[in-house]
């Protein structure tokens, strides 16, 4: 008999029960997960903690710690555990995931934690218009020692130019989503061009600046690199990680790359010595370093800024560091090793409590730092910020020589020479300048690749 009464709580607690969770992708869900937030830390070029989640066999195995994930039970799991603490430990220095990826991992595991496919990277190919709509950024830049022949990079290419004539710029193609560096070696005779593609591959190529050419090509990692510093006798160079890592790659590819595990966020830029035998790194974590070449271990931080560093550069007896927070460096190398000792991790490393004996400080600088340049023989020290003025010092008593103003801010990238009588700048609008640093003339303007309706003809 149909009783209406019963038939209407019948239906009330089935409404009430929840919704089983849909289905759970492993491709279509997971992988994209892991793909943006792990892979930096997580892949074959970078298994932290033993943990590689690039590979299925891998993945399943787990690291040093166990395994990853028990398929149906996603409360005893060390993912769980790891994306919901409080606060979370992974992703390592990133924001926590939000609640509807945990919900992902959370269901795909408990659903027994299948593997539909193996994981697919996407890797849509890179596309140097022969025009460009708009300028894009100039996102580094390096002069030749004579500073007759002056590189810049824009987006995935690297463009050479002679400074003292109006011959057609050279435009170099990579395979880059962004170079963040280039380079010419000490003797000029190597360019460099450092970046890659974010969550995919870090790299650098060297060519032959005469002709163009590709020399040879290393790639490092699973992220973008980022800038960097030859050492001394040109056949190594060293480039940041967004791992906290420094990358010392070989020009010889029979050679093998090292790291040297520093910082804990990106090494936004790397100096080397004079006499190669140390770095200087400095950070997205704030701190400035120096480390050992031989040893590929840390001596010391040095300082711990109010906010990113930047950029970084060695004169004869310096370190050189600068970033956000507007103050410009210097601190003597002598006095800041001296009787260093240094116990825990490198990431656990902090500065010592007489750094005022070794600071040496620059004037205060007008807005954030965004590049250093230092030249060849180490006695001028141009500094870029987000303001229309780029100035040049001297090394040896921090005393302000020049100043280049109305530069096209905000100033990303600068360039001396080896004698320091040319300056280089690339600005976020796109466009390069080249400067006389003596009387501050100005040599040639241009953007240096073609762009809709603009014409590039230099200055």
């Amino acid at each position: 008999m149909f009783n209406p009464w019963l038939n209407a709580v019948f239906l009330f607690l089935l409404c009430a029960l929840p919704a089983p969770a849909a289905d759970v992708s492993y491709q279509r869900d997971v992988w994209p997960i892991f793909k943006r937030h792990c892979l930096g830390c997580h892949t074959d070029g970078k298994a932290k903690g033993g943990l590689r989640l690039d590979d299925i066999a891998a993945l399943k195995k787990g690291g040093k710690h166990g395994a990853l994930f028990i398929a149906g039970k996603p409360d005893k799991s060390l993912l769980m555990q790891q994306v919901t603490g409080d606060p979370p430990e992974m992703p390592e220095n990133e924001p926590p995931l939000t609640a509807e990826k945990v919900k992902i991992l959370r269901d795909w595991i408990g659903q027994g934690a299948k593997i539909d496919a193996a994981p697919k990277v996407v890797r849509p190919p890179v596309v140097i218009p022969a025009t460009y709509a708009f300028a894009p950024a100039v996102t580094s830049v390096s002069l030749s020692p004579d500073g007759k022949l002056a590189a810049v990079a824009v987006r995935s290419e690297v463009v050479l130019f002679n400074v003292d004539d109006d011959a057609p710029p050279r435009r170099l193609a990579t395979d880059f989503d962004l170079i963040t560096h280039v380079e010419f070696s000490p003797d000029g005779k190597r360019l460099a061009a450092a970046g890659g593609s974010p969550q995919q591959f870090g790299g650098v190529i060297f060519f032959d600046p005469t002709d163009g050419k590709r020399q040879s090509s290393r790639r490092v990692g699973n992220d973008t690199l980022f800038k960097g510093n030859f050492s001394p006798d040109g056949q190594t160079i060293a480039l940041g990680g967004s791992g906290g890592a420094i990358h010392l790659i070989p020009v010889d590819t029979k050679a093998e790359a090292k790291a040297i595990e520093l910082h804990s966020d990106w090494v936004m830029a790397v100096a080397y010595t004079p006499d190669g035998k140390q770095l200087v790194s400095g950070s997205r974590d704030k701190t400035t370093k120096v480390s050992s070449v031989e040893s590929l271990k840390l001596l010391r931080s040095i300082d711990q800024s109010a906010d990113i560093i930047n950029a970084v550069a060695t004169d004869r007896t310096n370190a050189i560091s600068a970033g956000n927070a507007r103050t410009l460096n210097g601190f003597d190398f002598k006095l800041a090793l001296a009787g260093a000792e240094v116990t825990g991790s490198g990431n656990g490393a902090r500065p010592v409590n007489n750094r005022d004996q070794y600071l040496r400080a620059y004037e205060a600088q007008p807005d954030a730092v965004m590049a250093l340049a230092i030249s060849g023989d180490r006695k001028l020290l141009a500094v870029a910020t987000r303001a229309a003025e780029v100035r040049i010092y001297q090394t040896d008593n921090r005393q302000r020589k020049s100043s280049v103003v109305k530069a096209p801010a905000p100033v990303l990238a600068i360039a001396l020479n080896q004698d320091g009588s040319r300056l280089l700048i690339g600005s976020k609008t796109g466009e390069v300048q080249v400067f006389e640093t003596t009387t501050t003339k100005l040599l040639k303007s241009f953007i240096p690749v073609p762009v809709a309706s603009i014409k590039t003809t230099a200055r």
